[in-house]
């Protein structure tokens, strides 16, 4: 037997949902990634770069644009942290960025 072809708003729920499944697992596979949590910070070699970084990737929802909201100097687990707040402009997902400044030893 055939399946029952969907609404046109059935359709369009369908993909909302599909959609808002994908955008939680890629937020849930961002946070396994370097700077996604504070146990795996991105190492950088100035506090300069930190927002530069943040600001440039895309948003993990929608792909679009992120603008800075917070920056602050944090320690957790008794390591000193850079964590970047940003939020998209599009869609107004947040997220936070873990970054650990680096000094490079001269020889």
């Amino acid at each position: 037997m055939a399946k029952k072809k969907l609404s046109n708003n059935a359709q369009r729920r369908a993909a909302a949902r599909a959609a808002e499944k994908l955008a939680t697992r890629r937020e849930k596979l961002a946070a396994l990634e370097a700077g996604g949590a504070p146990d795996r910070p991105i190492d950088v070699a100035s506090a300069s770069i930190v927002e530069v970084h943040a600001k440039g990737e895309p948003c993990l929802r929608c792909g679009g644009g992120c603008r800075l909201v917070d920056h602050a100097a944090e320690t957790i687990d008794d390591r000193r942290l850079r964590v970047v707040t940003v939020v998209c402009t599009q869609c107004g997902a947040r997220r936070a960025w873990y970054f650990r400044i680096v000094h490079e030893s001269v020889n």
